[in-house]
């Protein structure tokens, strides 16, 4: 049966992708000697090349302890670097907040020396077989786990300034504040400004006839929301002309002349 060969490595958080494994000879591990030559790392990345699933980062070895585990992040891609074999990691939101919190730092792979092949039983060599978070490095070759934190590096440049130097930023802070506020209100002027020309139009198409009052909120409404769609709208309508018999008019200058009439029949009378 073939031993889990398990090598902590420090996690280098300046990009997402991690030194995974580098040629050498280690006399002292808790499964016996061992050593990877540069033609080992290959068969680690070519088995990794021909495997169908990403190779999972648990936390403290679980996949190895249990038989299984919650990822933390997935190994996409082993790739070379000269003569030493880099991952390509992406992490998951579980592993982030662990690295950014300083609670884990270091990577520790796992290889499997002998490994036989699930479908044709051959013995395909050296295999990653997983990695994990962990506190207890045994690589420290590989460096610690840093990924881009651009909170970090701010509050890191920070702490170097002096005093002078920290008055400038707060000064640039302060007026990059103030011209978010200007610009912010700005803004809600200009969308007042669009309200108000929005509702003027639909007053004019009611003071034209070519829309009723009662339809005035909802032209308004499409207005806010599409100010396009509405002068396309109201471009298409034509004004409703409104008759001027004035028949109750008429019908008093009717009544009107008549009772002249009679008044004049009258005086002749």
């Amino acid at each position: 049966m073939s031993k889990y060969i398990v090598c902590n490595l420090p996690i280098n958080q300046k990009s997402n992708e991690l030194k995974i494994a580098v040629t050498g000879e280690w006399k002292g591990h808790s499964n016996g000697a061992f050593s990877l030559s540069l033609e080992d790392l290959q068969q680690i990345k070519t088995n990794f090349d021909n495997a169908k699933v990403d190779g999972v980062i648990d936390l403290d070895h679980a996949t190895v302890f249990q038989g299984t585990g919650a990822a933390y992040g997935w190994i996409k891609e082993l790739f070379f670097k000269g003569d030493e074999l880099w991952a390509k990691i992406e992490w998951l939101e579980t592993g982030l907040e662990l690295i950014k919190s300083r609670k884990y730092k270091y990577i520790s792979p796992v290889f499997l020396p002998n490994t036989i092949e699930q479908v044709t039983a051959a013995n395909i060599g050296w295999t990653l077989h997983s990695a994990a978070l962990t506190n207890r490095p045994f690589m420290e070759e590989l460096g610690e786990i840093k990924v881009n934190n651009k909170q970090d590096q701010i509050q890191n440049k920070e702490e170097s300034m002096t005093p002078e130097e920290q008055k400038k930023m707060d000064d640039l802070e302060a007026k990059v504040q103030s011209l978010e506020e200007k610009l912010k209100n700005k803004d809600e002027e200009i969308e007042k400004e669009k309200e108000k020309s929005v509702e003027t139009e639909v007053d004019n198409a009611i003071a034209l006839n070519k829309v009723s009052a009662a339809q005035k909120e909802s032209l308004i409404a499409l207005g806010k929301s599409n100010p396009d769609e509405l002068k396309k709208l109201l471009s298409t309508m034509t004004a409703i002309t409104v008759s001027n018999n004035d028949m109750y008019v008429n019908s008093n200058n009717q009544h009107n002349q008549q009772e002249q009439k009679l008044s004049e029949a009258e005086l002749n009378a």
